[in-house]
């Protein structure tokens, strides 16, 4: 009963995290999960704080279109909408810090549960996808 009521309580965790609104830590058996939205400035701020590092990926989850009409710099692109994206999700550094965005942050949204499940341990997602970057004043490259 004890192990049903955990179970129940770490798939609540989980599930709220999921919905791409705040922060969910979950404690894993060797290290802690942190998935965080956050906004444009902090994104930046988060950009400039690991340039240079290789331990960051800045993750566009776009189509390849979307991405080639313009990204933040530095991005490599996964494609959300391909079959094969939790697979190629999961062939990347999961003990990297990872900053994922999309176009609105939807696709982002619902990526960070998969990136939970793939175990990975750091990752940033961008509120209001790259438009709200845009809107904010912060620049594009192509």
């Amino acid at each position: 009963m004890k192990s049903r009521i955990i179970a129940a309580s770490l798939s609540a965790v989980l599930l709220l995290g999921a919905c791409g609104s705040g922060t969910a830590t979950v404690d894993a058996p060797a290290q802690t999960q942190s998935i965080e939205l956050i906004n444009p400035a902090a994104a930046d701020q988060l950009i400039e704080d690991n340039a240079g590092s290789g331990d960051f990926v800045i993750l566009d989850i776009r189509t390849p279109e979307e991405f080639n009409a313009g990204r933040i710099a530095g991005s490599v692109n996964i494609d959300f909408y391909e079959a094969n994206f939790a697979s190629e999700l999961d062939k990347l550094d999961k003990d990297k810090t990872y900053f994922v965005y999309c176009n609105s942050g939807n696709r982002s949204g619902t990526a960070m549960g998969t990136m939970r499940d793939l175990g990975f341990i750091d990752v940033y997602d961008l509120d209001g996808g790259i438009q709200a970057w845009y809107n904010s004043g912060f620049d594009i490259t192509q």
